[in-house]
């Protein structure tokens, strides 16, 4: 694979990662933006409103119609959170022009209709279709009410809000009901039309097309202008103050234990791949202390394992365990960190840990969105190294270095989920 990244106009970028691996193409068009409450529910309800048409195709069933005279090419828009910057995502998936029968030129016609859903979306009056607003606003409060129905994600949530609290980190990159409920179609259209004008521009592209190719087609189809975007830097904490400890009651019969973390560095570092390491060996494999210790021989949780966030520089160390061992399974799993700082790692463990983290670098190859997602945090940071780069420099850290990781992890939050 060829990473390539240019930058066609100021402030528009475009990154093609180069390959014959796929015979399905992958284009993203990213709106960057700071994560704010402000906005972040307009930016979530304007991802669903311009996916219900453009002005050539003016509903779905018309939309849909003509993906499927493409080789059903697939569109999609979404927001995303990396750190404390809000995604605005919109996405193309279409087979390469290899595999189509009539030679057609599909990656042209596709790149079209992308610009088509971006540029032209279906307005009355000079702002959005009002029907359709209301619909979507209704689908994205249900939307977000459902979220507690997964409570394993829904208590990681919570604490990243404790944790991160004052930070814009702790907004909720879906948005809030309570600001949904009070957009109205103009206010919706102005922030469309402030995002086009002056949010960064990153266009990643995951096929056998060079970085040159897509920009022409872009330039052609999809005329962003010039623009001087403000983005702002993720603030990363490596200290914290007084340990929260927050418990909030659920009729649920499995206690959903979070430990809130902030790790001492963030994907921006160069030590990140040593924090990397430290996961795995830590709990992020089925040969980590966590799983083997905690889970399966102490018994003591459902689940266990850390979640991170690697551009803001935190991590939850989720688990589900019976509420009447929460206790006991905090103290276990503490232990097993205490364990890593004392240097208590052996020569298997480690061993286990760089070949789990190396498989899974070399795996993020197998997937164009997974390439993508890779590299989106990587541009964020203003890192270029590729997964093959990352799963290639793990044979050179050492057991210190995944002490001295280890040491630096500050516990920030305990929160708990229960009945």
């Amino acid at each position: 694979m060829i990473f390539e990244r240019m930058e066609i106009k100021k402030g528009v970028f475009v990154s093609a990662v180069k390959t014959d691996k796929f015979k399905t193409n992958l284009l993203t068009v990213n709106l960057l933006t700071p994560l704010c409450a402000e906005t972040a529910s307009l930016n979530s309800l304007l991802t669903d409103v311009i996916k219900r048409g453009t002005v050539l195709y003016p509903n779905m069933q018309i939309l849909h119609k003509k993906q499927d005279e493409l080789y059903s090419l697939g569109l999609n828009a979404y927001v995303q959170k990396r750190g404390e910057l809000q995604l605005i995502t919109f996405e193309l998936s279409a087979i390469d022009d290899a595999y189509t029968f009539d030679g057609m030129n599909l990656l042209e016609q596709a790149t079209e209709l992308l610009g088509e859903l971006i540029f032209n979306p279906v307005t009355e009056n000079s702002v959005f279709r009002a029907e359709y607003v209301a619909q979507e606003k209704k689908n994205l409060i249900d939307s977000i009410k459902a979220q507690i129905n997964n409570k394993s994600s829904y208590a990681i949530k919570r604490c990243h809000e404790i944790m991160c609290k004052g930070e814009p980190f702790a907004v909720s990159v879906a948005g809030e009901i309570s600001a949904v409920e009070k957009i109205t179609p103009e206010q919706l259209y102005a922030q469309y039309k402030e995002l086009l004008k002056n949010a960064a521009v990153e266009v990643l592209f995951v096929g056998n097309r060079d970085a040159s190719e897509i920009a022409a087609l872009l330039a052609k189809h999809l005329p962003f202008t010039e623009r001087k975007p403000f983005i702002k830097e993720t603030i990363v904490k490596t200290t914290a103050d007084e340990v929260k400890k927050v418990t909030e009651k659920m009729q649920i019969n499995q206690c959903k234990l979070s430990i809130g973390m902030r790790i001492g560095t963030s994907l921006k570092s160069k030590d990140y791949i040593k924090f990397s390491l430290f996961n795995e060996l830590f709990g992020g494999s089925s040969t980590s202390k966590l799983f083997l210790n905690v889970r399966e021989k102490k018994s003591l949780c459902y689940y266990c394992q850390p979640v991170v966030e690697g551009v803001k520089g935190v991590m939850v160390i989720a688990s589900g365990v019976e509420s009447k061992n929460k206790d006991t399974a905090y103290e276990a799993i503490m232990e097993q960190l205490e364990d890593v700082r004392n240097g208590v790692i052996s020569d298997a463990e480690l061993g286990d840990a760089k070949r789990s983290l190396e498989n899974a670098y070399r795996e993020i190859t197998d997937s164009p969105a997974s390439i993508c997602a890779w590299y989106i945090s990587r541009i964020i940071t203003g890192r270029s190294d590729s997964p093959e780069d990352a799963a290639n420099s793990i044979a050179s850290v050492t057991k210190t270095d995944i002490i001295v990781m280890a040491k630096r992890l500050v516990l920030d939050t305990v929160y708990s989920l229960e009945g």
